[in-house]
């Protein structure tokens, strides 16, 4: 598997003059968010809300916190928007 480092090398950060211009941290987001892409290519929605609870979860029992609770709120229909007070 390729780390974050192996990502800033990667030709689609190194051949952008403009990113390659900026400041490292933004190169590092990009690559981070490179890895993230190929790593999840071709997974289903639910896949990679999974692969990311695990990850979380791991994140957080590596701190030592209680494991947050998640809402699924899914299947709720449409946001309605409501008028503005006042208006």
């Amino acid at each position: 598997m390729k780390t974050v480092h192996d990502y800033l090398n990667d030709p689609r950060i190194t051949g952008e003059p403009d990113l390659m211009a900026g400041p490292e941290e933004i190169r590092t987001i990009h690559a981070i968010r490179l890895k993230q892409q190929d790593e999840t290519e071709g997974m289903s929605f639910k896949e990679k809300a999974f692969r990311h609870q695990e990850k979380t979860d791991a994140m957080f029992a590596a701190l030592g916190l209680p494991l947050p609770e998640y809402v699924n709120l899914s299947g709720q229909g449409k946001l309605q928007v409501k008028a503005a007070l006042g208006a």
